[in-house]
């Protein structure tokens, strides 16, 4: 989505961007990329890959590879060079994989990584915290590596100005304070933890309602609903599903509720930032990096605070004077920040042209 994001703002004469979709399954996004004159290839990781992978490099003469896939960009990038492409990126784009760490995956990652050291051209993290978690503390004395935030085109985020619409479509209280959470179900999103303590907020303040917003998954929704039940919650608390209109939401939506256990730069939260709807995150690198940027609309907890701290917090930002001054003002300081579409154009121009100066 981000690339996306980049391919809609470039010049389609000058870059053209390719696809390697490693589950081997078409995507929901798949036509968009071929409007903007892109391709996509289906090679499904096993034992034909590497073969697959490598005519591939052959065929299309690619100049450059831009690998996303965490530490198994090692071996992506391993193979790009044995094919002679000259421009090798490695991104990062968590503070975490979700994946256990036994002894094998260790052992293996620490080959990935010595690969990525040994055939990546530039590294990059869409955060500090990214790039510090994957590549260690001393990361700026590599000079490939470099720190490029996502960056958002907000232009249309204007275009939503009826909140109660939102309220009706999901046969919500008109007058009700609505709290928001936009992540798909799946563990590291921490969505119990979202019910939980808006468990605690609804004995705040009675006249409040929960909107959970993402793609469901059948192992972890069912539960979900029958948390909200057992806390006598179904009548406040709507599941709103995959939606294209996620700005629309957060902005008819008065605080957002973000416990995640790891990020990289969560999308939903710069988003909200971009509406001007407040967030109260986990303490968490990325989360910290927004609110360095918008420490009035972003606020951040450690997961071990209590439900009662959460919600106390949470429901004071409702009524945050300095977000209310500053709600009118949100379009101009998200495009002078430093997740502006435009910077991040920028940064990713300047980092392929580097590349692109190898051949």
């Amino acid at each position: 989505m981000r690339t996306l994001d980049l391919m809609r703002h470039m010049d389609q004469n000058k870059y053209k961007f390719h696809f390697c979709v490693l589950s081997g399954l078409p995507g929901d996004l798949d036509d968009e990329v071929r409007s903007l004159g892109g391709e996509v290839y289906y090679i499904k990781l096993g034992y034909n890959f590497p073969r697959a992978f490598r005519r591939l490099l052959r065929f299309k003469d690619f100049q450059v590879v831009h690998s996303h896939v965490h530490f198994f960009s090692g071996y992506i990038l391993r193979l790009a060079a044995q094919e002679g492409v000259s421009g090798r990126i490695a991104h990062f784009r968590n503070t975490d994989d979700g994946k256990k760490p036994t002894f094998l995956r260790l052992m293996r990652n620490r080959i990935f990584k010595s690969w990525i050291n040994k055939y990546a051209t530039g590294i990059v993290a869409v955060c500090e915290g990214a790039m510090s978690f994957a590549w260690g503390q001393l990361w700026k004395q590599d000079p490939r590596c470099r720190v490029i935030y996502n960056g958002l085109d907000v232009s249309g985020f204007n275009a939503y100005t009826d909140s109660d619409d939102v309220r009706k479509e999901f046969n919500l209280p008109e007058d009700c304070k609505l709290f928001i959470h936009v992540g798909r179900m799946v563990p590291q999103k921490n969505h119990n933890r979202v019910i939980t303590i808006f468990n605690q907020i609804a004995h705040l303040r009675p006249n409040v309602a929960l909107l959970l917003v993402g793609r469901a998954e059948a192992n972890l929704e069912p539960g979900l609903r029958q948390t909200v039940s057992n806390l006598k919650l179904s009548a406040k608390v709507a599941f709103a599903g995959e939606r294209r209109d996620v700005p629309r939401l957060l902005k008819a939506s008065d605080v957002m509720i973000f416990p995640s256990l790891w990020e990289g730069l969560p999308g939903a939260v710069l988003e909200s930032c971009a509406v001007g709807t407040p967030v109260l995150g986990s303490d968490l690198p990325g989360i910290r990096e927004i609110a360095a940027q918008f420490p009035s609309f972003v606020k951040f907890l450690p997961l071990e605070s209590s439900d009662s701290e959460w919600a106390i917090r949470a429901e004071s930002m409702i009524e945050d004077q300095k977000i209310i001054e500053l709600k009118s003002n949100i379009p101009n300081l998200f495009n002078d920040s430093m997740f502006s579409i435009d910077r991040c154009i920028q940064e990713f121009s300047r980092l392929w042209e580097n590349e692109l100066a190898r051949n």
